[in-house]
């Protein structure tokens, strides 16, 4: 199977899944994908034999799954699709950031090459989506986007520091929710930030979490959220 054929939604999401996986410099194995997507490790097995299959990954020894150059790009059509798509309904139709995950979800699969071409035109281009997420083909090296920056989970962030948000991680279970919980406390990107309580210290007004200075106001987040905010630090 070739890139240029039409891959099944499921595929789509598996390969996305890996890509960001390993953007954010985790080890990919069945095990994670199938707490993923929430399924039995049977599943995810049978999945990875067609994607070993089919040329789009491959596995070491360990079982550590990493993408092929046809996968790399496979995966990257459809996050591109996807974030185009979630600009698009941000940008020209007025939808809030926070809304947008679930309904580019189920637009990703569809989009045409000419839809897209007119979306890109439109929006002069955009290099990132509404969560700060590079937009491949947009972003040079997509892939090393977060290293690139020199970008850090905020949760390893000192206390004292100043950051600015770049992105919020598209590896977690529910990432609509997540994102209406930093909305809600103006936690964006392009934001900065001063961390007042780091992470891990236990302190006795936010636990393990953070503690920050947002603008004027001081926001406290769980230092599982924390690790998933993206930040280059001042």
């Amino acid at each position: 199977m070739k890139t240029d054929e039409l891959l099944s939604a499921t595929v789509e999401e598996y390969l996305e899944t890996i890509y960001n996986l390993s953007m954010e410099n985790e080890i990919v194995i069945g095990a994670r994908l199938a707490e993923r997507f929430c399924v039995a490790p049977p599943s995810v097995t049978e999945m990875l034999k067609r994607l070993v299959r089919d040329g789009y990954i491959e596995m070491n020894n360990k079982r550590h799954i990493v993408l092929t150059e046809e996968g790399n790009r496979a995966a990257e059509a459809v996050l591109r699709r996807h974030r185009l798509t979630e600009r698009f309904l941000v940008d020209m139709l007025g939808m809030q950031w926070h809304e947008v995950h679930e309904e580019a979800c189920r637009l990703e699969h569809f989009i045409s090459g000419a839809v897209e071409a007119r979306v890109i035109a439109n929006l002069n281009n955009p290099l990132t989506c509404p969560h700060g997420n590079p937009i491949p083909g947009s972003v040079p090296n997509a892939r090393t986007y977060l290293q690139d920056k020199h970008a850090v989970r905020l949760s390893t962030v000192p206390e004292g520091k100043k950051a600015t948000i770049v992105c919020v991680s598209e590896v977690v279970e529910d990432e609509e929710a997540l994102i209406l919980y930093l909305h809600e406390k103006d936690l964006m990107p392009d934001t900065g930030i001063t961390v007042l309580v780091a992470a891990g210290h236990n302190h006795p007004e936010v636990g393990d979490g953070v503690k920050l200075l947002v603008g004027e106001r001081e926001v406290s987040i769980s230092g599982t959220v924390a690790t998933m905010l993206w930040v280059t630090v001042s």
